[in-house]
């Protein structure tokens, strides 16, 4: 549903959809809140505020042709929300008062319920909510980005290898299963804390890190439980290689049944020198046969490579060899290829390792260059996966 107007001299657009309402305010303000009036994002002088269900507040914007990001501190925060609130504050007035001179008036009798639950989420809100947020979710550590707005369902917690020399993303978490009993608690729990902003939400994410390395046996239990609890879902997950190579076509099969719709692989690369040397578990082998296997299970999939992961050291063979491997997929255009720039982290082990090699990191330009090298080389028969760049940095749940 789309509306417009006039508000006490201001020019007043916006939308209502299912999972969320948008109002911009003279074409230089927007604010974005779920339904259950959670604020979303905040688009204000030329910068994006986008905010995490776990309270935290990402600032996006471009600077001398390029991204810029920063997360806010709780203080810097709170005066981005409070005002946010403010602003529905005052349209819920205007709406109660009739001062609206509309040019599409809204025909969604939710309107004014909504902007009053946004009005009320203020930054001692927010605060709160976040509290909840935690009592409820393990560290949530990446998505894919096209499940940035999937449910997330913690079927277990952690990695089940975590020897990635490159990750940040689960240091200190011990791996973990949860039995058939916690995962139907915590899914009730998210239930609970999610409200009204379950419709946001448009598909469920098995997470973490690994979610499909677990038994096929326990692991059709905790889908079936997914199921009971939220109805008949897409549902998506993480799994490397090496563990996928652990169930067999007719496994994947059910647990396509069971909604499985398309699986995240962290090829990283095709390369196997690099993949010992930054201590991923397999080999570009088992990728290739844990893709084979899903396709044949009818379960689409996502692959990520990292660009500029080895520096200089081993540029030439990992695009060889990248390209080599994903040739060798059967992927289509119900698939992705992520190409994600390696972002290093002075809280792992690959800077330390890396410098001791003598190995030169990528620079932005052979960055791209090393990107660009790879997509042209690849081949696919039936026109092939989509293509597309991912930031972790971009990262908000």
């Amino acid at each position: 549903m789309l509306f417009s107007g006039t508000w006490t001299g201001h020019q007043l657009a916006g939308s209502l959809k299912d999972g969320a309402l948008t109002v911009m305010i003279d074409n230089i303000e927007s604010l974005t809140c779920d339904r259950a009036g959670r604020l979303w994002s905040r688009w204000v002088g030329g910068h994006t505020f986008r905010r995490g269900l776990d309270g935290r507040v990402l600032e996006k914007w471009s600077e001398g042709g390029a991204r810029q990001r920063h997360w806010l501190s709780p203080r810097q925060a709170a005066p981005l929300i409070d005002e946010s609130a403010a602003r529905m504050r005052e349209l819920g007035a205007a709406l109660i008062a009739g001062q609206i001179d509309w040019t599409i008036a809204p025909d969604d009798d939710a309107l004014p319920g909504l902007v009053e639950r946004a009005a009320r989420f203020d930054a001692r809100a927010a605060a709160l909510d976040g509290e909840r947020f935690a009592q409820v979710y393990d560290p949530i550590g990446i998505l894919p980005p096209d499940q940035y707005l999937a449910l997330i369902l913690q079927a277990t917690v952690g990695c089940s290898f975590n020897t990635c020399t490159f990750c940040n993303f689960y240091v200190g978490q011990r791996f973990r299963i949860k039995t058939p009993h916690q995962f139907r608690e915590h899914a009730r729990a998210v239930r609970a804390f999610m409200g009204d902003s379950l419709t946001m939400r448009r598909s469920i994410f098995l997470g973490e890190a690994n979610a499909l390395a677990i038994p096929f046996g326990r692991l059709a239990n905790l889908l079936a439980i997914a199921r009971e609890e939220f109805g008949a879902h897409p549902v998506y997950a993480f799994l490397d290689a090496f563990s996928g190579t652990k169930k067999s076509i007719d496994e994947y099969c059910q647990l396509a049944a069971l909604g499985l719709k398309r699986v995240s692989i962290g090829l990283e690369s095709g390369h196997d020198p690099l993949l010992a040397f930054v201590r991923k578990p397999g080999a570009a082998r088992d990728a290739i046969d844990t893709v084979r296997a899903l396709k044949s299970a009818g379960i689409a999939v996502s692959l990520i490579v990292l660009i500029g992961l080895g520096g200089d050291r081993y540029a030439a063979g990992h695009i060889a060899d990248t390209i080599a491997a994903l040739n060798a997929m059967p992927l289509d255009k119900r698939d992705i290829v992520y190409f994600s720039n390696l972002i290093e982290h002075d809280d792992t082990r690959y800077p330390a390792l890396a410098r001791a090699a003598g190995i030169r990191p990528s620079s932005a330009e052979e960055m791209s260059a090393q990107r660009q090298a790879i997509r042209a080389g690849l081949r696919f028969e039936s026109g092939g996966p989509i293509i597309s760049k991912y930031d972790i940095r971009e990262f908000v749940y």
